[in-house]
């Protein structure tokens, strides 16, 4: 299995005119920003209740949208400034790791669940990407985003071993008509300019239901240059969506939310700066190999490189309120599509000979090599969950859930001619379709006790089953005959939570939590005539957090503290390998994490505010990875050991009916080792890995402004984000350029922007 070390609209745009697209939230559309004296009070729904952000006994981050829309956070990488111990391996739009306190190996299957209110996002299992096709969604017309830390096995199941980045919408509201439009811009240095707009509109249907439609279209400025193909900007593109929301209360204790979502992603090339890398020499790499090629906007490649990628999002939440408790079903369909063309033209096959040289050798003629990737997921999800209601003793809640996931990986490597990029009319080199069939059962508890109104204990635990299928056909002028495989497994996997918590005084909690997550194993889909030594399956890889923290509010509510510690272990972890020249999914060595979360909130004058966020985490390999390239003791690959954010904001009264506001927000990202590899050599005649050396990307400071004016029914912002033009980077491949060289990603230059929002 060959893999990649890195639209039209969806409705006529004359709908903006009149939805134009999500917006800010109801609620605040009917009062001004008026300045507060005390720190804001957030509610969460992070253990699937209602609960006070104080109160949860949990690493958890709630951003609000006062925050999503005045600092302009519309993606991952805007949001890993605002998360203690949130790493955002941004590849390219659409394209992002996500990885919470230091779990990330660079593996195939994803350590963090995406959530749109109560449905999820994305794959379950480790073939089909789900580590980087992720869902960065818009944050347009949100209530919140939640961020849970550490293990959600329990309540939210596979692939949440790592942590959950929850999306929380805004309901349709019966009670009033509301609508907002936003009109935005924005310049980047060394690079082009982008516009959006954005609109959302809540229309009561009779008294007891009402429909929410919100959209977005923005463009997506390019900053990177190829001459050799004559293009500027070449990573520019657009992001398109649009949510359709209806809410029926049908009685006073029974309501019908359906929704329907979907947004577009396109982008015309890659977000990449060549530089000298070390793919010719993986053993020996050269000193500069961070050093551009040809300044730091510009790269060469022998053809475009443009993406994709689709989302649609599908549900029906039905809830009950039986006076004892609530009931509650979600069902979900969710699909998902990426298209890539990547040029593989210089990605060597081994050192010294690319896959180009192979084409040459092979038409006579200069040829290229492009690498397809042709990714569809569809899920659908069924979840059942009863819950106790009102305060009493015992709270709980239990609850079913079912999912069933169809995937297919279409991988080809078609040739073009160089330098007309005509395609040669050869079949691909290769050709890998890979489909996969992911069912999962589970069940799940959750159980609290009041010992006291000041001390009790919660307990939860969840039983899973799985069973997968997946068949890969390899073929291409290359693989003559055709080779056919196929595989299965059944799995079965416990987890469970333990958490105490302690309201020392109404100020107060202390808690601590036990709590455990998992990736699903399954199946590798082997040609006939492998070795024996290839795995035919792999395992779930697990983990168990230790974590004691503290929340209070002091000086009359006007500081808040929130600090938590914690520990993971993290045991069969699974890496995609290469035994015997196969890659494959495996497990290999166990890994240790470690560190602290601070969030840390001030209002000393009334109108005044001050947040200071931060992270220490220390994450490393406590047994080797021969075959991955990872030696015991070696730091997680992109896990800065020290991170943090300072953020100040000031609101006053302006007069004529206005508010003034003001914030300046300084972020650093520390220094991190790019991913684990190896070069396989021959030692007495058998093929052994060796860990190629690894690269320290060095940290990086930014500061963003803002400033504005608001009431109830305007807001005029501008904005400038990285005003130093920090170039900061954020990735690292070691292949992929020409004359064997390597690729970075930097953080988008300085970029100045400026909004109007209208509200009615």
């Amino acid at each position: 299995m060959y893999r990649s070390p890195r639209a039209s609209a969806l409705l006529p745009l004359a709908l903006t005119s009149a939805l134009a697209a999500p917006a800010v939230q109801a609620q605040q559309a009917e009062a001004t920003q008026a300045a507060a004296g005390a720190l804001q009070e957030i509610v969460v729904t992070a253990q699937k209740r209602t609960e006070k952000l104080h109160d949860v006994p949990m690493g958890v981050t709630a951003v609000t949208t006062e925050d999503l829309t005045k600092q302009q956070l519309v993606s991952f990488a805007d949001l890993e400034s605002k998360v203690p111990g949130l790493m955002v391996e941004q590849i390219q739009p659409g394209q992002s790791r996500l990885a919470i306190r230091g779990q990330n190996v660079g593996g195939v299957g994803s350590t963090v669940t995406t959530y749109i209110d109560d449905v999820p996002f994305g794959s379950s299992n480790a073939l089909a990407n789900g580590s980087i096709v992720t869902g960065d969604f818009d944050t347009w017309d949100l209530q919140r985003v939640e961020v849970l830390r550490g293990p959600q096995g329990t309540l939210y199941g596979a692939g949440s071993e790592g942590g959950l980045l929850k999306y929380v919408t805004n309901a349709p509201d019966p009670s009033r008509e509301a609508g907002a439009f936003e009109l935005g811009g924005m310049d980047l240095a060394h690079g082009d300019t982008g516009l959006s707009t954005k609109g959302m509109l809540n229309m009561p249907i009779g008294s007891s239901a009402a429909i929410r439609l919100s959209g977005v279209y923005a463009g997506v400025p390019g900053w990177v240059n190829d001459p050799s193909l004559g293009k500027n900007y070449i990573n520019e593109g657009y992001r398109e969506g649009l949510r359709a929301d209806f809410l029926f209360n049908a009685t006073d204790n029974f309501s019908i939310r359906l929704n329907a979502f979907g947004q577009n992603l396109h982008t015309d090339g890659t977000p990449y700066t060549d530089v000298i890398g070390a793919a010719g020499t993986p053993l020996t790499p050269p000193p500069n190999q961070l050093q551009p090629q040809n300044g730091y906007y510009n790269q060469t490649r022998f053809t475009g490189e443009p993406s994709t990628f689709e989302y649609r999002i599908y549900s029906a939440t039905l809830d009950w309120n039986l006076g004892w408790g609530h009931l509650a079903s979600i069902t979900s369909y969710g699909s998902s599509a990426q298209n890539l063309y990547v040029d593989a033209t210089s990605v060597p096959l081994v050192p010294g000979f690319t896959f180009g040289d192979l084409a040459s050798s092979v038409t006579g003629v200069p040829t290229g090599v492009a690498e397809t990737n042709d990714l569809s997921v569809g899920k659908f999800t069924e979840e059942l969950r009863l819950a106790s209601s009102g305060s009493q003793a015992l709270e709980w809640q239990v609850g079913a859930f079912y999912t069933r996931e169809l995937s297919t990986l279409d991988q080809s490597l078609p040739t073009f001619l160089i330098p007309s990029q005509a395609n040669t009319g050869l079949p691909g080199l290769e050709t890998v379709v890979l489909d996969a069939t992911y069912k999962e059962t589970s069940v799940f508890g959750e159980a609290t006790y009041h010992f006291s109104p000041a001390f009790d204990l919660a307990l939860g635990g969840r039983w899973s089953e799985n069973k997968q299928e997946a068949s890969q056909t390899i073929g291409g002028l290359l693989v003559n005959p055709p080779q056919l495989s196929s595989g299965s497994s059944t799995g079965t996997d416990f987890t469970y939570s333990i958490a105490p918590r302690w309201h020392i005084s109404n100020e107060t909690m202390a808690y601590a939590r036990v709590a455990t997550g998992y990736r699903p194993g399954g199946p590798n889909a082997l040609a006939p005539g492998t070795p024996a030594g290839v795995p035919t399956s792999y395992e779930s890889d697990s983990t168990v957090n230790y974590e004691l923290g503290t929340r209070t509010a002091l000086m009359d509510n006007r500081l808040s503290i929130d600090i938590a510690a914690f520990l993971v272990d993290w045991k069969k972890i699974q890496l995609l390998q290469i035994v015997d020249n196969f890659g494959v999914n495996a497990n290999g060595g166990t890994a240790e994490s470690k560190g602290i979360e601070w969030t840390f909130g001030l209002t000393p004058l009334q109108g005044l505010n001050f947040t200071l966020t931060g992270a220490w985490v220390d994450a490393y390999l406590t047994e080797a990875a021969p075959a991955a390239g990872g030696n015991d003791g070696d730091p997680l690959p992109y896990v800065p050991k020290f991170s943090a954010s300072l953020d100040g904001s000031y609101t006053w009264r302006a007069g004529g009916g206005y508010d003034g506001f003001v914030g300046a927000t300084w972020s650093y990202i520390g220094s991190r080792w790019d991913d684990f590899s190896a070069t396989d050599t021959v030692q007495g005649g058998v093929i052994v890995p060796v860990p190629n050396p690894r690269l320290e990307l060095p940290g990086y400071n930014t500061v963003n402004l803002r400033a504005g004016f608001e009431n109830a029914h305007w807001t005029f912002l501008i904005y400038c984000k990285n005003v130093g033009d920090t170039r900061g980077i954020t990735t690292y491949a070691s292949t992929g350029t020409p004359n064997n060289g390597g690729s970075i990603g930097l953080s988008q230059p300085r970029t100045l922007g400026a909004t109007i929002t209208a509200r009615f």
